[in-house]
This record gives C-alpha cells, structure tokens and sequence, in this order.
C-alpha cells in the first residue's frame, strides 16, 4: 500500500536495517566459508555463528514480513516511473522469498543436531540424508540468488541517489 508518508515508520526502518545486517552477514561469510574449502575451528566457530544468529533471527524476520504487509509505504513522489516501482516491488518480494527459503533449507539440510548460542540443542528436522544433501544444494544456489538481488538492490540505490533521487532517505532517520 503506497500513500502520502514519506518515510518508513521506525519500526519498519529497526527491521530493515537489523536484516541487512543479519543478511549480508549470513549470506557473504557463508559463501566464503564454502569458497575456502577444508575444515579449521574458525570456520567451525563462524558456521556455529551463523546457524545461531539466523535461527534467532527467523521470528524478528517473520515480525518484518508482517509489518511491511500492515504498514503503509512511502510513495516515490514522482522519483520513479510505474515501471520502476513494480520492478522494485518484485525484487523486494523475491528477496523476502528467498530469505524465507534460505531459513527453511538452512534449518532441513541440518544432518545432525545444532546449538543455538549454546543455549538450546534442535535435533535434525530429516533423519534422510539424500533429503538433508538436497536442502543443502537449495539453500547454496538460493544464497547465490540473493546475493545477486542484494548487488542488484545496494546498485539501484546508489543509481538513484547518484541521479538526484532521494530513495534512501525514506529508509534513514
């Protein structure tokens, strides 16, 4: 729903920012982790991380996803064609799907039990290992598709702002 507010709600803002930082967090030192192969107890410590930190994040990503369906959006005051606002719309959808589908696969493709920040023990939710390896496969390319719509989005940004339209600001306090 787009209306005459000109700025995101604070919440809203909180929500986005905390996401990209989870996000770009999980997403580009998971890629790493994969591009470095071998096993190190660092790379143990950052994958322990990881799995924490996005199964904590999981219920405050669902509490985003309800409140962008609730809150009103800020309108593009003529800063981009009707073409440009469905496009962004559909990236913005895309990503909120692929984030989604990262936490399912992230949390199927577990074969063994895992800690969350050492707090609390989840047992694998599939006991089938060619199941578990094709969640494993799914969550790796859907990483790499959200990492494409992230440089895609982060651009789009820089783009309009660099031309003068001030799209970033709805996002900032």
């Amino acid at each position: 729903m787009e209306t005459s507010v000109t700025k995101f709600d604070t919440l809203a803002k909180v929500l986005h920012w905390l996401s990209a930082i989870v996000i770009l967090w999980a997403t580009f030192s998971g890629l790493f982790l994969v591009a470095v192969g071998g096993k190190s107890e660092w790379k143990l410590l950052i994958s322990e991380f990881n799995v924490s930190l996005t199964t904590v994040f999981i219920p405050i990503f669902c509490v985003r996803i309800i409140h962008a369906a609730r809150t009103a959006r800020p309108c593009y005051q003529g800063e981009l064609s009707a073409a440009q606002i469905l496009c962004v719309r559909y990236v913005h959808i895309t990503m909120y799907l692929l984030v989604m589908l990262l936490f399912i696969s992230g949390l199927l493709m577990m074969r063994s039990e895992f800690q969350v920040f050492r707090l609390i023990t989840i047992p694998p939710l599939i006991e089938q290992t060619q199941v578990s390896q094709f969640f494993s496969w799914v969550h790796q390319y859907v990483s790499y598709l959200l990492t494409a719509l992230i440089i895609l989005h982060v651009f789009a940004v820089i783009i309009h702002q660099r031309a003068g339209k001030k799209i970033l600001q709805r996002m900032l306090w």
